[in-house]
């Protein structure tokens, strides 16, 4: 780094690696570094290795103690932001009611030797403060964001400030209901926006319709047990005209759009971001999501031009993260 200056730290935190990255006033993304996530029953050593990662990726970047404005956390999961507390991480139950802002900023500030102030929030939330800051809702106030990949998650911003609501649920669009009577969720009720259209969900479809003898490549590439499919894999097909790839894709983006359409009525936005994995999938998935909102949002007139993926890619998590402090900086 040129010259000393202000930062924040964003951490995105998953149950396999973690980001932390160095973040500008401005959003400027100055460093970054991915971590393996470790694991202990009853022991939350994600945190006490968020903790250490943080002073070493200061380190690597030349960032003193006396520069930094504080870390912010994306959890996977609900979480208190109000109280510091993570209410449930899935895949890492460890975590489960521990309070994160206390054991981070006491292990940070033991090892820099001044109070750290620390922040967590939903990943999905991050994502969508991302985008909306430095993303592709810059230029807006208003916006609904979707995370697209094992879950559905996502966020809505209203007058230029992303809203969670008092029990910690609002633009959480992946538990839409969408098919009263569809599959299981994980959250335990029937027919989600997640259960159709997250990872898994995409996976059983194709997989019911290749069960009942429907030609496809998908039969050679997801494996003998179909162990072998992903999302990638089926929009990969999509993308070259397969016909169960393309019936998975267009069965995935009409349930995207119908959640969407309630969004739009809900919310007004400017603009819808859809990022994650899946949202990577293209035209095969954004065309699909936009015919079903066209057709089923007449009320709105909203523009589906304006349905469009996540500029910042995988970077959208510790950026988010890091405008948790520097949005609080800014306040």
């Amino acid at each position: 780094m040129a010259r000393k200056q202000m930062v924040a730290v964003g951490v995105d935190l998953g149950g396999t690696t973690f980001g932390v990255a160095i973040v500008g006033p401005n959003g400027e993304l100055l460093a970054q570094q991915s971590y393996d996530t470790p694991r202990a029953s009853g022991e939350p050593q994600a945190l006490y290795a968020i903790a250490a990662a943080v002073g070493g990726t200061m380190e690597q970047a030349v960032v003193t103690p006396d520069q930094l404005l504080g870390v912010g956390v994306g959890i996977p999961g609900p979480v208190d932001p109000d109280a510091g507390t993570i209410r449930q991480a899935p895949n890492m139950h460890e975590l489960d009611g521990v309070n994160a802002v206390e054991v981070i900023g006491q292990e940070l500030s033991a090892a820099l030797d001044r109070p750290v102030t620390v922040r967590i929030a939903n990943d999905a939330y991050c994502h969508t403060l991302a985008e909306l800051r430095y993303g592709a809702g810059r230029d807006v106030e208003n916006l609904v964001m979707l995370t697209l990949g094992t879950g559905v998650g996502g966020g809505v911003a209203l007058a230029n400030k992303v809203r969670r609501g008092p029990r910690q649920i609002l633009g959480e669009v992946g538990h839409i209901i969408v098919e009263p009577d569809g599959p299981v969720c994980g959250c335990g009720n029937h027919g989600c926006l997640e259960a159709i259209v997250g990872r898994d969900g995409m996976v059983e479809q194709a997989v019911r319709l290749l069960e009942h003898g429907v030609p496809s490549v998908l039969s050679e590439r997801g494996g003998r047990y179909h162990e072998l499919l992903t999302p990638r894999v089926i929009a990969e097909a999509a993308a070259g005209g397969d016909g169960v790839a393309l019936e998975v894709m267009n069965t995935s983006g009409h349930y995207i759009g119908v959640a969407l359409c309630s969004c739009i009525v809900l919310t007004d936005p400017d603009l819808i971001v859809l990022g994650g994995g899946i949202a990577n999938a293209g035209d095969v998935l954004f065309e699909p999501i936009r015919r079903t909102v066209h057709h089923r949002s007449m009320i709105s007139g909203f523009d589906t031009s304006r349905i469009v993926p996540s500029e910042l890619g995988g970077d959208a998590g510790v950026l988010g993260a890091a405008a948790l402090i520097l949005d609080e900086i800014a306040d």
